[in-house]
C-alpha cells in the first residue's frame, strides 16, 4: 500500500494564550473508530504522540461505539505527564483513515478527560512510518509490512 498523506493542523495563538502571536502545528489526525462486534464508529480527532507507549483514548468513546464492558483483566498503567497514572484496558478495534482500515487496539480508561486522545507506539507507530513534515505542512504514514 502506498504512503497516506494527510494535511498537518496548525493553530494561530495570540494573547493571553500565547505571549505574541504565533503559529503551532498539531500533529493530529481525523480518523473513525469501529467497534467490528456491532459495527458503530465514532469520527473524531487524534493527536499522533511518539510519547505514549499505546493508543489511549477515554472511556467515553468506547461507550459511545457500544464496548461493554470497558474494563477487563487486561488493564495497564500508563504513567504521563507530571507522572499521572492512569489505567487502559485494551480493546480491538478497526481504525479508518483516509478512507483505508486497519485494526489495533485502543486502551480505553475512564481516569482520562475527553481531549485525550492519543496515537502511540503501540498500535499506531507499530503499524506506520511516521513523518510530519513542517515545510510542506503535511503527515505521511506508511504502512509497514506485518511480519
Amino acid at each position: 500500500m502506498p504512503s497516506l498523506t494527510f494535511p498537518l493542523p496548525k493553530r494561530h495563538l495570540t494573547p493571553p494564550l500565547a505571549p505574541e502571536p504565533r503559529t503551532v502545528y498539531l500533529p493530529a489526525l481525523r480518523l473513525s473508530i469501529l467497534n467490528k462486534a456491532n459495527k458503530q464508529s465514532f469520527e473524531t480527532y487524534a493527536i499522533i504522540d511518539s510519547g505514549a507507549a499505546a493508543n489511549l483514548f477515554p472511556a467515553k468513546i468506547a461507550e459511545t461505539i457500544g464496548i461493554k464492558p470497558i474494563e477487563n483483566e487486561r488493564g495497564e498503567l500508563f504513567t504521563g505527564i507530571a507522572s499521572q497514572k492512569v489505567i487502559g484496558y485494551p480493546h480491538h478495534v478497526g481504525l479508518e483513515l483516509g478512507g483505508h482500515h486497519f485494526e489495533t487496539t485502543i486502551y480505553f480508561s475512564p481516569h482520562v478527560d475527553e481531549q485525550t486522545l492519543l496515537l502511540g507506539m503501540r498500535g499506531f507507530f507499530s503499524l506506520f512510518a511516521v513523518k510530519i513534515d513542517v515545510g510542506r505542512e503535511r503527515i505521511e504514514l506508511t504502512p509497514l509490512k506485518r511480519k
